[in-house]
């Protein structure tokens, strides 16, 4: 129920599928990672199902192929963290790209119409003009003025327009990918939590041990053959026997009998 509760809420998120828009990415993003203890409980209460009844066949199959497809899925919330922080950056800066291209053609146009003021020498030409530009509309009665008057107003016209203008310039977004910095924070702890989660009641197939043991194995090799290329390891030396001692040991780590 759990599982399913999951798959229904990330489905719901899926339309309409844009997979090249920032937007639709951290949509899903956002609903894999808020969704995601539904099934982690699950794999969890399966997980202790299985221990409490390891003669029941049907239930070890379906903990053990659950347990086989949340290794995918923890290296799936270790690959959010690289795909959500690129979709971020890339959203905020089509965003700022798209509001600043919205007001530079404003104040385009305002340029356009303020010559189109200064240089009408009829009433008829500056409205002919101004509807041309798509700017204010002076009507039937007001073309009787005198043009510096009609001039005077279209210009208090645009001035207002320009205020708006201006305004709507200093509030454009931020390009400082600092500000995204909490976000991306935010999301990469909850990324990784969720990894080593889904990893502790993970197992692959051929293996003894869980998911996340078989990456804290590897780590000691890791680090025990990287003392071993510097040749910082020397006989007796307390570093070099602590290392292989924690290989060893992890080495040496096993699992019920009735783990998958």
């Amino acid at each position: 129920m759990l599982f399913a509760l999951y798959g229904s809420i990330v489905l719901g998120s899926l339309f309409p599928i844009q997979l090249m828009a920032p937007a639709w990415q951290l949509k899903i993003g956002s609903a894999l990672i808020n969704a995601s203890p539904f099934p982690l409980i699950g794999l969890g209460l399966l997980h202790l199902a299985a221990e409490l009844d390891p003669e029941d066949e049907v239930l070890i199959q379906r903990h053990s192929i659950a347990a086989q497809l949340a290794v995918a899925v923890s290296l799936g919330f270790l690959l959010l963290v690289p795909l959500l922080s690129v979709a971020a950056v890339t959203q905020q800066h089509q965003l700022a790209t798209n509001r600043f291209s919205l007001v530079r053609r404003a104040e385009t146009n305002l340029q356009a119409l303020r010559q189109v003021v200064s240089s009408s020498n009829s009433s008829r030409e500056l409205r002919d003009r101004l509807i041309a530009l798509n700017g204010p509309v002076i009507d039937e009665a007001n073309q009787a003025q005198p043009l510096s008057t009609l001039k005077a107003q279209v210009n208090g016209l645009i001035d207002q327009a320009a205020a708006q203008v201006s305004r709507q310039r200093r509030a454009l977004p931020s390009t400082n990918l600092w500000s995204l910095f909490p976000e991306l924070l935010r999301n990469a702890f909850a990324s990784l939590a969720l990894a080593i989660g889904f990893a502790a009641l993970a197992w692959r197939r051929s293996s003894t041990i869980p998911f996340l043991g078989e990456l804290h194995v590897g780590w000691d090799r890791f680090v025990y053959h990287k003392f071993r290329r510097r040749k910082i390891e020397r006989p007796g030396d307390p570093d070099s026997d602590y290392y292989q001692e924690m290989v060893k040991q992890s080495e040496g780590e096993k699992i019920p009998p009735n783990s998958p």
